[in-house]
């Protein structure tokens, strides 16, 4: 066997290969393909002493601001180890699925933030040592409640009070703080801060001072939260200044309003799920889709005002698709308006008031047409019985 300096020259070289293959085929399994080009080589890596040790495997909510801190915590810890962490970006759109894993190189599996459609945890579970599961979604909480994370290797903590990125900030400092490594400790102690208004963004809480304006300064960097695209990830965040963040959030408030404000007044009415679920206000917001979660908060309230369930349905694509008959519909609500009812008959999910999921234009235009037909119902003089109600003019 190889000397411990040679062992780790070799992986160094291997991670420097492995970045800029990533970086080529910028996919879920480009990893997997990865493994199986220096195993058709019969590399260093493919010798007994060296495929044998398996990585850690993190697959985050991407592109969110939460997964992309749960995916930090995990970093800060999983970098004090002696190999590397393997880190997927993972849609909600576009799952990734076990077969495009390098399940064979891999021991454990920690899912932060978003633990993929049904079935996947199981099937996952089956094929490495153990999987961890960290997240808050509503949608999460009824997987587990179906039996969906059945395993005596699966460990899951699913705390819909906190964020993804908190309940991964917790879990991974207690397990730094049990290797008792100083310098990690010190890593979670300085981004603490960071973490708190993650969280108030994403839980739409708005406790801390300031915590708007830091959540649209922060929206402004555009930092990609891919960490195969953007190998400085990590350092990125760990860098960020929350008063610089405030400061520059301060000055794009009043601009991202007046672009709300605009959104807003085209909005139009739409019957979901075909008016089983009731009717609602919604925008198309293609060129605004970063500003969903502000503009349907205002958009739910502005239903609200208009006598329709307090829930706002931002409609726009997702160019990553290359679809253009797709469409995410994104759904905010306010107070105790549950959303994610009907996110979940899509198959999509989420949170008690904001949840997504996708549909068909053709789908969506149904939504709107049906209100379209009762107007012109309501508009009709001749009906056949002055008490009769415009609605029983559909057939059953």
């Amino acid at each position: 066997m190889k000397e411990p300096q040679d062992y780790k020259a070799t992986m160094k070289e291997f991670e420097a290969y492995r970045g800029w293959f990533c970086s080529r085929y910028p996919t879920p399994n480009c990893n997997k393909r990865l493994y199986e080009e220096y195993s058709d080589d019969e590399s260093e890596l493919t010798k007994p002493g060296h495929m044998a040790l398996k990585q850690t495997a993190v697959l985050y909510h991407y592109p969110c601001p939460d997964g992309a801190f749960a995916a930090l915590a995990a970093h800060i810890y999983l970098s004090a180890s002696s190999l590397p962490p393997l880190f997927f970006p993972n849609t909600v759109y576009s799952p990734i699925k076990v077969e495009e894993l390098p399940v064979d190189q891999i021991s454990d599996a920690y899912l932060l933030d978003f633990v993929g459609p049904h079935g996947f945890v199981q099937q996952l579970s089956s094929k490495v040592d153990c999987v961890i599961i960290l997240d808050h979604h509503k949608t999460a909480l009824k997987m587990l409640e179906d039996g969906d994370f059945e395993g005596e290797n699966v460990t899951k903590v699913i705390d819909m009070g906190r964020s993804g990125a908190t309940i991964a900030y917790d879990f991974f400092k207690e397990k730094i703080l049990a290797l008792d490594n100083l310098k990690g400790i010190h890593k979670f102690e300085c981004c603490h801060k960071l973490f708190e208004y993650i969280e108030d963004a994403d839980l739409w809480r708005w406790r801390l001072h300031n915590s708007k304006a830091f959540s649209s300064g922060f929206k402004d960097l555009n930092i990609e939260f891919n960490a195969t695209l953007n190998p400085s990830l990590f350092q990125q965040l760990l860098s960020l200044d929350v008063d610089h963040v405030i400061n520059q959030g301060m000055s794009s408030l009043s601009q991202k309003q007046s672009l709300i404000n605009e959104v807003l007044d085209q909005s139009y009415e739409i019957a979901l799920d075909n008016g089983s679920s009731g009717n609602c206000l919604a925008v198309n917001a293609d060129s605004v889709s970063d500003l969903r979660s502000e503009l349907g908060h205002q958009l739910a309230e502005k239903s609200r005002n208009h006598n329709l369930r307090g829930i706002g349905a931002v409609v726009y694509r997702v160019p990553e698709l290359n679809d253009d008959q797709i469409l995410k519909v994104s759904l905010r609500s306010i107070e105790n308006e549950d959303t994610t009812a009907i996110s979940q008959k899509h198959g999509g999910g989420g949170h008690r008031n904001a949840s997504s999921f996708m549909l068909t234009c053709q789908e969506f235009e149904q939504w709107k047409k049906l209100l379209l037909i009762i107007d012109d119902l309501y508009l009709q003089p001749d009906l056949s019985s002055s008490n009769a109600s415009p609605l029983s003019q559909f057939p059953s």
